[in-house]
């Protein structure tokens, strides 16, 4: 088979999983091994968010969201049968299955049982993102749904929490929790890991492209800052574990 044209992963990305792992097992022995360090990383917050969790996110998203030709977005949100596909998925099947998932296997444990019922509720943003990045796919469309999602996020995400969470588990029987989530801090969260990287990606693109040109940002800067999406995303995942 002739694989000429054809990229090859780089180092980095070809052996993603790998580095995941082994910075998950940093995370874990060092804080095995320095119990205190853990206290340190929890003292480094601001009301709800941790500062080395979200510089690590921002960073993350930043490259990707750096190619994103937002020119070029419109046509995203003119695609009224994706628009509605995405919104189906995201917020009625994956919300219900999620819950579905949490009474059948977690009734006897209702923190855990709500935790997933909150997991399942939270689209995730981050990953989306660097994920078709590493796949190559529509960055226009990806960072369109994205958007569009964490809108609805801020807007549903309490409401959805009230009745999946409290609501609906009463009716059926089984402990129901009350969760204290207000647009407002769902809406800065969005802020933070979505809309810093957003604005910077945007700011970047415009400002560069006309200071320099097209060919010196696509061919020049983005090939030098991609790495740090994938060297974020373990820390991402050393700080969480």
């Amino acid at each position: 088979m002739n694989n000429t044209g054809k990229k090859r992963l780089s180092f980095l990305d070809r052996y993603l999983t790998i580095w995941i792992f082994l910075a998950m097992a940093a995370g874990i022995g060092l804080g095995f091994v320095f119990p205190g360090f853990i206290d340190v990383m929890n003292s480094l917050q601001v009301g709800t968010t941790s500062i080395p969790l979200a510089i690590g996110l921002i960073l993350m998203m930043y490259p990707p969201l750096a190619k994103v030709h937002y020119e070029k977005m419109g046509h995203v949100f003119k695609d009224i049968k994706v628009l509605v596909l995405s919104l189906v998925q995201n917020w009625i099947i994956g919300p219900i299955l999620m819950f579905v998932l949490a009474i059948v296997f977690l009734p006897d444990k209702p923190e855990y049982m709500v935790g997933l019922i909150l997991i399942g509720l939270a689209r995730c943003i981050a990953m989306v993102i660097v994920w078709n990045d590493l796949a190559k796919g529509d960055r226009e469309y990806a960072a369109g749904l994205v958007a569009f999602n964490s809108v609805f996020q801020m807007l549903f995400y309490s409401v959805y929490a009230y009745v999946f969470v409290t609501i609906i588990p009463e009716w059926l029987g089984l402990e129901g929790a009350v969760v204290h989530i207000t647009m407002l801090e769902v809406s800065k969260s969005v802020f933070i890991y979505l809309g810093i990287p957003f604005l910077g990606g945007m700011v970047t693109r415009f400002l560069l492209v006309k200071a320099k040109d097209r060919q010196w940002y696509e061919k020049v800067l983005i090939s030098k800052i991609s790495s740090i999406t994938l060297i974020s995303l373990l820390q991402r995942r050393w700080n969480e574990t």
